[in-house]
């Protein structure tokens, strides 16, 4: 659209000078004066008051100056010179309604303020986005990981009730095998003492009972021990 008062900064509303308000351009392609430009720039950054576009600024001496807008503002004063000497004098008009320049320069000013703030605002707030889109992700894991925690600890009891079994059963086992041995060393004994042959048959025969007794406990315990599936439950929640 085009500027009704190219003549003027669109940001304070006053006429451009070969001073303080000389028109610089950004590289975005808009044309402010120098002082708005200096007041827009907050920690090393520029946002453009019309397409909010940002730049990186110190002051605005680095920008150019835009020597075809101060041209074009020389020759319309040119023109107004040479209108004023050749047209009537116009009938003084009543001051118009309305804020002054100044107070619109302080309402622009406001204006850009808070635009800053608010480009502020969602940079901030899409940070804020994204980090608790993070959070998100983290409690997830986490959860995952409690659920995985929770099923080891349920394996780990049914392992530990296995063991607890299979302990009981060895110590049973281990009582049979001492109670066993014992009988067959008294056996060796009896046998070194016997001195008649009724002796020796009585002796013989409570020997074989004791023998078939402790190889009945040998057979047990190759077949029960170790059980397969307590090992086998033991290891897989250890690992």
């Amino acid at each position: 659209m085009m500027d009704n008062n190219p003549e003027e900064c669109s940001v304070c509303f006053n006429n451009y000078d070969d001073n303080q308000l000389r028109p610089r351009t950004l590289p975005c392609g808009h044309t402010f004066c120098s002082q708005c430009i200096n007041n827009a720039i907050k920690n090393g950054q520029l946002t453009c008051p019309s397409c909010r576009a940002q730049h990186a600024a110190t002051a605005a001496t680095q920008f150019p100056i835009n020597y075809g807008m101060e041209a074009l503002i020389r020759k319309l004063k040119g023109i107004e010179v040479v209108l004023e000497k050749t047209l009537p004098a116009k009938p003084i008009k009543a001051p118009a309604t309305g804020i002054s320049k100044t107070l619109r320069s302080l309402v622009q000013e406001q204006k850009s303020i808070i635009s800053i703030l608010i480009t502020s605002c969602e940079e901030v707030l899409s940070q804020l986005g994204k980090y608790r889109g993070q959070l998100g992700d983290w409690k997830v894991h986490h959860l995952q990981l409690q659920d995985r925690l929770y099923a080891l600890v349920e394996q780990n009891k049914s392992a530990m009730k296995l063991l607890e079994l299979e302990d009981t059963s060895v110590v049973d086992m281990t009582t049979q095998g001492e109670e066993g041995k014992t009988q067959l060393q008294a056996m060796l004994g009896s046998l070194d003492t016997v001195n008649t042959p009724q002796e020796v048959g009585t002796t013989i025969d409570t020997a074989d009972g004791c023998k078939m007794k402790v190889e009945d406990w040998l057979r047990k315990c190759q077949k029960l021990f170790p059980d397969v599936k307590t090992v086998h439950t033991s290891v897989k929640v250890r690992c």
